[in-house]
């Protein structure tokens, strides 16, 4: 996945919601009193989150299992003057030097682990290279956004101009609790129009389920949100949830970090 994708996911409507995080971002850490030094952006995709973290001033580093979308976030990064660190690992099995103050994790990028202990494994690769006075941020679709607001529609337009088109067509089994998007995508090349289709999959987890999973990895839930920036807690109908965690350990009282403001 993300392969021959990739350009298309840079010019649909996906990285807008990256760009928002890194909007909302600042707000959240000044709730927990962070100011951070060092970011580790994990399936950084195209790179938008973690470059606009770069120009505020911290170090960052992106990692994602996609070199297509890693050429991408390089490319946007020089262009833009930025020195950002991109690497191709697995975020089930991080191999990385150094600690992170904040660790992120954005836009459902979770969901694509599709059995539990590659859940657990992930949040381990975490709990190792986070500082003890940093936080993991991450969300999460819920089981409701895949078997209820995935499916309302039978079809989703992500891009239409005069050079793009892609729609997404989804599924969702109830046994397996695994959805699935169907995504057909044409993108005009001189005179030739170029197709790509590729199946995504996403697995829908109980709250109780990423919580067993933190735990296993030594790390502690500090929140779980239904909104990031209203920091409201989820219902029963929530899509999405984020959730914010630390190391299982004595750590600094707020204001610790003294990094760049953001």
């Amino acid at each position: 996945m993300y392969n021959d994708f990739a350009r298309f996911y840079a010019q649909g409507d996906w990285p807008r919601y990256s760009a928002q995080m890194a909007k909302v971002l600042p707000t959240v850490l000044e709730h927990f009193g962070l100011w951070p030094r060092s970011v580790l952006d994990l399936a950084c995709g195209e790179g938008t989150f973690a470059i606009a973290m770069a120009e505020r001033g911290l170090r960052v580093t992106g990692v994602d299992q996609s070199p297509e979308m890693l050429d991408i976030a390089r490319e946007r990064a020089a262009k833009d003057g930025l020195k950002v660190g991109f690497l191709q690992q697995d975020i089930r099995s991080l191999s990385l030097r150094g600690r992170f103050d904040i660790i992120t994790c954005w836009f459902d990028s979770l969901n694509y682990l599709l059995e539990i202990d590659e859940l657990a494994e992930t949040f381990a690769g975490v709990s190792r290279v986070l500082d003890k006075n940093g936080i993991f941020i991450f969300d999460v679709n819920t089981i409701r956004a895949l078997a209820v607001e995935w499916v309302r529609d039978p079809c989703y337009i992500h891009a239409d101009s005069g050079d793009l088109f892609l729609i997404s067509v989804p599924q969702y089994d109830s046994a397996t609790r695994i959805a699935s998007l169907r995504i057909t995508g044409f993108a005009r090349e001189n005179e030739r129009w170029v197709r790509v289709d590729e199946v995504h999959k996403e697995r829908g987890y109980t709250l109780k389920e990423i919580r067993q999973c933190l735990k296993r990895a030594g790390l502690h839930e500090i929140t779980c949100w239904a909104s990031l920036d209203r920091m409201e807690k989820p219902g029963r109908g929530t899509p999405r949830v984020w959730f914010v965690a630390r190391r299982k350990e004595p750590h600094a009282p707020r204001g610790a970090l003294s990094g760049p403001r953001l």
